[in-house]
Order: C-alpha cells, then sequence, then structure tokens
C-alpha cells in the first residue's frame, strides 16, 4: 500500500512558519510590555513601602522621591499604553495565522482519513476479489 502524501504539505510547513514567526514576534511584543509594566509595579511598592523622615530636610527629601515615583509611573503607562496597539495587532495576526495552519492540519487529517478509508476498501476488495478466485478454482478442481 502507498503511504499517504497531503498534496499541500509545503503550504503546510509555510503556514507552521508563518505561525512561529508570528508567535515570536507577539512574545518579544509582550515580553517589552510585560518589563514595563513589571518597572511600573516594582515603582509602586517602593511608594509604599516609604517611610517619610521626621526632619524637615527628610520630609523634603522624601516628598521629591515620591514626586520622581510618581513620573516614572506615568512615564512606565505610557510605554504601555503606547504598546498596546501593536500588542493587539500582533495577537490577532498570531490568532490568524494560527487559524490558517489550523485549517490546513484539518484538511490533512480529513484527507487522510479518507486516503485510509479508501484504503481499507481497495484491500477487501482484494480480498474478496482473492476469495472468490479460489472458490472457483476450488470448484473447478472438483
Amino acid at each position: 500500500m502507498k503511504t499517504f502524501r497531503f498534496s499541500l504539505e509545503q503550504i503546510l510547513e509555510l503556514r507552521q512558519e508563518e505561525e512561529q514567526e508570528a508567535e515570536v514576534r507577539l512574545g518579544r511584543a509582550v515580553s517589552e510590555w510585560s518589563r514595563f509594566y513589571q518597572d511600573k509595579q516594582d515603582r509602586q511598592e517602593k511608594k509604599r513601602s516609604i517611610v517619610p523622615g521626621r526632619s524637615p530636610e527628610d520630609i523634603r527629601q522624601t516628598s521629591l522621591y515620591l514626586s520622581r515615583l510618581d513620573q516614572e509611573i506615568v512615564r512606565f503607562q505610557s510605554d504601555m499604553d503606547q504598546r498596546e496597539p501593536e500588542l493587539e495587532r500582533l495577537r490577532e495576526e498570531y490568532r490568524r495565522a494560527r487559524a490558517a495552519r489550523e485549517g490546513l492540519d484539518k484538511l490533512k487529517e480529513k484527507r487522510h482519513d479518507e486516503y485510509h478509508k479508501k484504503a481499507v476498501q481497495r484491500e477487501a476488495m482484494a480480498l474478496d476479489d482473492l476469495s472468490m478466485s479460489m472458490n472457483r478454482a476450488r470448484n473447478l478442481s472438483e
């Protein structure tokens, strides 16, 4: 019996590569966004953990430090917001690439099942033919 060969195998491989490339691009973008998110969270935690001093100079220094932390938090949030549209575009690109590959995977599976079913039918017909030939031969020899 011949082995199954999917006629669109090269296209399927291309779709798999496109999906992998889209996944890598998305991963990089998510990683960059996550870095800004983590930096923002770190600054917010530092802000919560500050214990102001008692002297006027300590209070002034604490106030300046809190102001700088607020500015960094705003900057990190802005960086995250700026990257959101690109991140969503890359997510959609990945979803489309995955759907295209999955569609071909399903088609390949369907064609493989059809091929296997036909192969089983051909084998059954061949066995039937062989059985009928043997019966005829036996009947002729009797």
